[in-house]
């Protein structure tokens, strides 16, 4: 069951942190969703006329400023990634 909460940290400005509960089988396609999205939304992104004079070093940079859900999807695949080692690691043992 998932849990979340809404820390406020001034301003307009709020953070949400979300606590949800999968088996490894629903992470790992989850995973594998997340990465879909990222891969096609910053390939979509990534060659438009709107970046195609920043440098490549900074590209990434700017597209992540620029379109913020891309920043949530990459924490996401972070977390999953770690709880999924963390899961491999207590299996293994």
């Amino acid at each position: 069951m998932g849990k979340g909460k809404l820390h406020s940290i001034g301003g307009d400005m709020s953070k949400i942190t979300l606590q949800i509960e999968l088996d490894e089988q629903q992470a790992k396609h989850y995973l594998q969703w997340l990465n879909s999205q990222f891969n096609l939304t910053m390939a979509d992104v990534w060659y438009s006329d709107r970046y195609r004079n920043v440098p490549t070093g900074e590209r990434g940079t700017k597209v992540l400023a620029d379109v913020p859900h891309l920043s949530g999807i990459s924490r996401t695949r972070r977390a999953l990634e770690q709880q999924l080692a963390v899961a491999a690691t207590e299996r293994a043992q």
